[in-house]
């Protein structure tokens, strides 16, 4: 409380103050909970996502297996060479609360096409959509990932800051009211007696 002097002005600008404070801590209490219930959000996404890349994954070794039991590791080899899928990735982002949260999907620019006879065709076909499908559940699920590690440090950085105004800004400032109107109340009390005082003397 050094530094300030007990009038009347300041005790206006501290209550000017603790009025932005409060109103600050709300907004920022209203800001957390939108945050908390984005994250959740995006939280159970990647767990659906997870769940499915695992299963995705299972499908590939399985597809895997199949074409090698069809045609055998060389034309395996052989289509991995020469066919090369190509893929595009696209990124966009949404604001949400001063963030800019990342989606990602994966576009085939071209359908990888087999040579014509190659033993186990179909099931390289099978192997090939299922190697996109992994691909674009993981692209996603990483863009997912992304947005809770943004959300979960804005959240902090928000309990942070209603910290901050719960346990200090607002306490000190009203600390700092009480003891202005007490001085106040106090310098009227003396300054009442002395012209009582002064009333009985004449």
């Amino acid at each position: 409380m050094a530094g300030y002097a007990p009038t009347k002005s300041v005790l206006l600008q501290v209550r000017r103050t603790l009025s932005f404070a409060r109103e600050g801590h709300d907004l920022l209490e209203q800001k957390r909970e939108f945050l908390v219930m984005e994250l959740m959000h995006y939280v159970n996404r990647v767990r659906i996502l997870e769940k499915e890349f695992l299963l995705e994954n299972a499908s590939l070794r399985e597809t895997y297996g199949r074409a090698l039991f069809h045609g055998g590791i060389r034309p395996l080899i052989e289509s991995g060479r020469s066919v090369r899928p190509s893929w595009r990735i696209f990124i966009r982002e949404t604001p949400v609360m001063g963030l800019n949260l990342p989606e990602a999907r994966v576009e085939d620019e071209g359908k990888p096409s087999f040579p014509a006879g190659m033993d186990g065709g179909a099931a390289f076909d099978e192997l090939a959509h299922a190697v996109r499908e992994l691909m674009s559940t993981l692209v996603e699920l990483a863009a997912v990932k992304t947005a809770v590690w943004q959300l979960a440090r804005e959240v902090k950085k928000t309990q942070r800051r209603v910290n901050a105004l719960d346990r200090i800004v607002i306490p000190d400032n009203e600390a700092m009211e009480k003891h202005i109107q007490d001085v106040l109340e106090e310098s009227e009390r003396a300054a009442f007696f002395v012209q009582k005082r002064l009333r009985d003397t004449r």
